[in-house]
């Protein structure tokens, strides 16, 4: 019987658990993200950027975070599919945060080179 979600009750669980988890390993990903990011800016996290830096560095961590999605969207999917494994978080979410160490980086950069 459709209970017209488009996984179905059963799955319902194991969606509940991916997405907590995944809520809990965003606290990792913006803490390692913004290490990233203050290495290119100079590397002193007690220094705060000026007020008008505010809102590029709130773009650029609202965008992080938007890709972010990409990891528990991909691991649900897996899980549907019958893939289940605490790999499976594991190499997605390390797969995920290699893939934004450069795009931050280059962000950290680009943010340096328009205040000079």
């Amino acid at each position: 019987m459709n209970d017209g979600s488009p996984f179905g009750a059963a799955f319902l669980p194991v969606l509940r658990s991916i997405l907590i988890r995944w809520e809990r390993l965003r606290i990792l990903y913006n803490l390692v993200l913004t290490a990233v990011v203050i290495l290119p800016v100079g590397g002193d996290p007690l220094t705060l950027p000026e007020p008008a830096d505010l809102p590029i560095l709130a773009v650029g961590a609202v965008l992080a975070n938007l890709c972010y999605l990409a990891g528990p969207a991909a691991e649900s999917y897996l899980a549907w599919l019958g893939l289940r494994s605490r790999w499976v978080t594991l190499a997605l979410f390390a797969g995920g945060v290699l893939i934004s160490f450069p795009l931050v980086y280059m962000f950290g950069i680009a943010y340096v080179l328009s205040n000079s």
